[in-house]
């Protein structure tokens, strides 16, 4: 059977899924969901994903979903350039993972969405703050990466990890922002590009 990514390309997870599928020519089936479709309060959709978010994976009758899809496929084909078996490495790539989910995913619930809602002129009072406090919330988690990227990549290898993919998350929408302040993580960044 074939595997199935269940994706939006705006999704950072979705992108980063589908970026390490595609640079190892995984052959799969990716199904495109726009937001607001009704896919993502179907049955079917949400017994792959009671959360009702993408990216879902579905590899037979197995799925899952989120950061948790790319090890995965690491472990499943053997991905140790990106999955490194070092134990070290390895768990660099997890703790940056974990880390990921809860603290650079914000941008999109705290800076997008209001960002978004504001053209829109639909935005909350809640929203509004989230606006304002952008900077610092941008100049913090961009400190931080610069602490991850003691070397060129998140797991301190000489190359790429899941953890780079995952991190090249929605900051590089503010590159331009943290090229001088954040030299690491724009090159970081750039390295990255494929």
């Amino acid at each position: 059977m074939t595997i199935k990514l269940y994706a939006n390309l705006i999704s950072q997870p979705s992108r980063a899924a589908e970026w390490v599928m595609w640079l190892k020519h995984l052959e799969h089936e990716l199904v495109l969901t726009d937001f607001g479709s009704p896919t993502f309060t179907s049955p079917e959709f949400l017994a792959l994903n009671p959360n009702g978010l993408i990216p879902v994976l579905q590899d037979g009758d197995f799925s899952l979903y989120g950061n948790a899809i790319m090890p995965y496929l690491a472990e499943k084909f053997n991905w140790s350039d990106l999955y490194p078996a070092d134990v070290q490495a390895h768990a660099k790539v997890n703790q940056y993972l974990h880390w990921h989910h809860t603290n650079a995913r914000l941008i999109t619930p705290k800076v997008l969405v209001p960002l978004m809602h504001t053209k829109q002129n639909i935005a909350t009072p809640e929203e509004a703050v989230f606006i304002k406090d952008t900077p610092a919330l941008l100049t913090k988690l961009v400190e931080l990466m610069e602490k991850f990227l003691v070397k060129d990549f998140v797991a301190e290898s000489d190359h790429p990890t899941l953890a780079d993919f995952a991190a090249y998350w929605s900051s590089c929408r503010s590159s331009s922002w943290a090229s001088t302040t954040f030299p690491s993580t724009l090159s970081s960044l750039l390295g990255c590009s494929v």
